[in-house]
């Protein structure tokens, strides 16, 4: 043992401990119901690695390089995740502002496109009654907006159909509607087009698009041939 070992002793091995940024950064990375956290969360993985580059009393290097990926990774899940929940919400924050529009514009064929099941395949005549009996009685369409002050019955998260209530400004009044947005079907799966607009009158009647049919949807293929036509053993015409 030389002179200087056995006056000064053998310097003791560097003790490390984690890096409490590293520890911050995984952290920030997990918490995925906070998007801002995911982002604060590889910034501070980075600051880690650089702390702990300059300091060999520091560990956590592994620690901060998963936070920073992880964090990478979710922020782009999460980026994406909203903007296609934007693009599904979108039309449902305007409300039927594109068919009305083109339906006072005289553009049936555009009005009937943003709808799904018997919008899109009602008459033309069906769709001019419509706009004429709203011009008729309201004036030019100007606009709509949703209406948050609406009470009454809301669809669940998830639903199919989902109503949706709005306020339709026309030149002479304004008019409350509820407008069912199809969001999928069960036969061809994802739909995002509206299913029938309503508008409440209670003075001269509410209207719906697609019309109605007000003898309950039995026609004459609904009728019991044998009431209709007898019973062939006793012949009871009836």
């Amino acid at each position: 043992m030389s002179q200087f070992e056995s006056t000064f002793g053998v310097p003791d091995a560097v003790t490390q401990k984690t890096s409490g940024l590293a520890i911050a950064s995984l952290v920030c990375s997990l918490i995925l119901c906070c998007p801002i956290t995911t982002i604060v969360g590889p910034l501070l993985g980075i600051a880690a690695l650089v702390k702990i580059g300059g300091n060999p009393a520091l560990k956590g290097r592994g620690i901060a390089l998963a936070a920073i990926l992880m964090g990478v990774v979710f922020t782009a899940a999460q980026t994406w995740g909203g903007y296609r929940m934007w693009q599904v919400m979108k039309p449902v924050f305007k409300g039927p502002n594109v068919a009305l529009t083109a339906g006072f514009a005289g553009d049936t064929a555009a009005f009937k496109a943003a709808f799904h099941g018997a919008g899109a395949t009602a008459g033309d005549a069906d769709v001019t009654a419509f706009i004429d009996e709203l011009r008729q009685r309201y004036g030019a369409y100007q606009s709509c907006r949703y209406d948050e002050t609406a009470r009454g019955t809301r669809g669940a998260f998830g639903d199919p159909v989902v109503p949706f209530p709005y306020i339709l400004t026309f030149d002479k009044a304004e008019v409350r509607v509820e407008a069912k947005y199809v969001f999928a079907d069960e036969g061809i799966g994802w739909v995002q087009k509206w299913g029938s607009i309503t508008v409440f009158d209670p003075d001269l009647g509410d209207l719906t698009y697609p019309p109605v049919d007000k003898s309950g949807g039995e026609g004459p293929e609904d009728v019991d041939e044998d009431a209709a036509e007898g019973d062939p053993e006793t012949g009871d015409g009836g």
